[in-house]
């Protein structure tokens, strides 16, 4: 009967060899069994009909443990089952995270490069900003030097506009005195060669705003009124005279000569003026010819006045 149980034992242990905690049990089961044939053979030898009761009541309790312990065991396997289920489940998950985790290292790696470079290209931004807004800076202070200097430039040439209106103002008698000048004949032009330059304007002025220079073309212009000479050439070297005479005094701190205010009516003095030709030796002054001039400091008279009696 050991043997028998025995045989059950490893055969139940075969089955169940997948839980410890079955194993454990059935081994307790059958320990109290063989515990219970040891005591018998040590005791007296019972009768045939009283170890045969035991014996089924024994197989009994046997066969009543194997079924829980079936049962135990199926419901063991289902949730042995369930749990490898649940362990598959869990490894493919692992496996897909492990997947995951391996390509957010990876793409964590390529930000990390990524915002590494970003850093070096903002360090090299922000370096190009600087420099850009230095240069801009001086840019702008340039561009408010050269604003200034516009201006400073416009008025310089609105100024020099002024000057050269004035001058052209200024100038205009002397240019249109020259263009008239240059009308006249030959023969009054070189009778006066040696006083007026008539090359161009500015040779023009200086000949005629000497002392020396304006005294002699009053006497060529008195001479040539005083003999009848052409009328239109006598009014135009009158008209250079006179423009020169006024440039000549302003050009000084205080005026040299001042002109003769006689005028037609007054009696004819042979002290102060000199008759053109076809006048009466004495009388009124009907005309006057040419205007004279004396000096301011001294009175002393320099040209005497032409006049018609």
């Amino acid at each position: 009967m050991g043997i028998k149980e025995k045989e059950l034992e490893d055969l139940i242990l075969n089955l169940l060899d997948r839980s410890s905690a079955i194993q454990n049990k059935v081994r307790s089961i059958c320990s109290a069994s063989q515990g219970t044939s040891a005591s018998h053979s040590a005791e007296t030898v019972m009768s045939d009909s009283k170890a045969g009761f035991f014996d089924k009541r024994k197989i009994a309790s046997l066969e009543s443990n194997i079924d829980q312990l079936k049962r135990q065991l199926s419901q063991s396997q289902a949730e042995c089952q369930q749990a490898v289920s649940r362990i598959q489940k869990y490894e493919s998950s692992y496996v897909q995270l492990q997947s995951q985790c391996k390509y957010l290292e990876s793409e964590n790696k390529k930000l990390s490069d990524y915002k590494v470079r970003l850093e070096n290209e903002l360090k090299k931004a922000s370096a190009e900003l600087d420099a850009c807004m230095k240069r801009l800076n001086d840019l702008e202070r340039e561009y408010q030097r050269m604003q200034e200097n516009e201006q400073a430039l416009s008025a310089s040439l609105a100024k020099a506009n002024e000057n050269v209106q004035k001058l052209k103002e200024r100038f205009s008698n002397p240019v249109i005195l020259l263009d008239r000048y240059r009308t006249l004949s030959a023969t009054i032009r070189t009778g006066l060669s040696d006083v007026i330059c008539d090359k161009d304007e500015i040779l023009f002025i200086a000949s005629c705003s000497t002392s020396d220079h304006l005294k002699a073309i009053w006497t060529y212009t008195k001479k040539l009124a005083g003999s009848n000479g052409d009328a239109n050439s006598v009014e135009v070297l009158k008209d250079i005279f006179d423009y020169f005479f006024e440039i000549f005094n302003s050009s000084l701190r205080e005026p040299m000569y001042a002109r003769d205010s006689v005028e037609a009516g007054y009696s004819f003095d042979d002290d102060k003026y000199d008759r053109c030709t076809g006048s009466s030796t004495s009388g009124k002054i009907t005309q006057v010819i040419l205007k004279g001039y004396k000096s301011v400091n001294t009175g002393a008279i320099i040209c005497r006045s032409l006049v018609l009696v």
